[in-house]
């Protein structure tokens, strides 16, 4: 257990160098994103890792798949990541159904809607705003049923 917050650490430096600089809707250092969502997965530090490093891959080209393998994420860690990481060929419905197919993956994913799809994260709101919260709800409850009909262990 000992080693796996050590890992969560490394996980947080990473995640804050990758996402250095970024900044969110609503004006905030981006960084402050995978902390909540970390914050709320400590009790299982492996979902925190995961939390923490959800946007890396995709955010920031330095980090791929091999690069976090070589830092001694655990295979879980990266089978979730993978999932995680929305390519750029991929529509996003075929993105959503990809994260469905793990327990994991689905519960940072929810996680990461809910904190998107929070208005009072954004300067002002827009009808572009009101549409993503739209698709973000579709893709919540999407991954709501598929924990329940792919029978995963809650």
């Amino acid at each position: 257990m000992r080693n796996q917050y050590k890992l969560l650490g490394r996980a947080i430096e990473i995640a804050t160098q990758a996402h250095s600089g970024q900044f969110d809707r609503g004006g905030k250092p981006y960084i402050l994103h995978p902390l909540h969502l970390m914050s709320q997965m400590m009790y299982d530090v492996e979902l925190a890792q995961i939390a923490v490093l959800h946007d890396v891959m995709e955010d920031c080209p330095m980090w791929d798949v091999d690069k976090l393998a070589e830092e001694g994420f655990s295979l879980r860690v990266m089978h979730a990541l993978r999932l995680l990481t929305h390519l750029k060929h991929e529509s996003y419905e075929d993105y959503i159904l990809k994260v469905s197919t793990s327990y994991d993956a689905i519960r940072v994913k929810r996680k990461d809607l809910e904190h998107n799809s929070c208005i009072t994260r954004l300067k002002g709101v827009s009808m572009k705003d009101l549409q993503r919260a739209e698709k973000y709800h579709k893709a919540f409850t999407t991954l709501g049923k598929a924990i329940i009909e792919g029978g995963f262990r809650v």
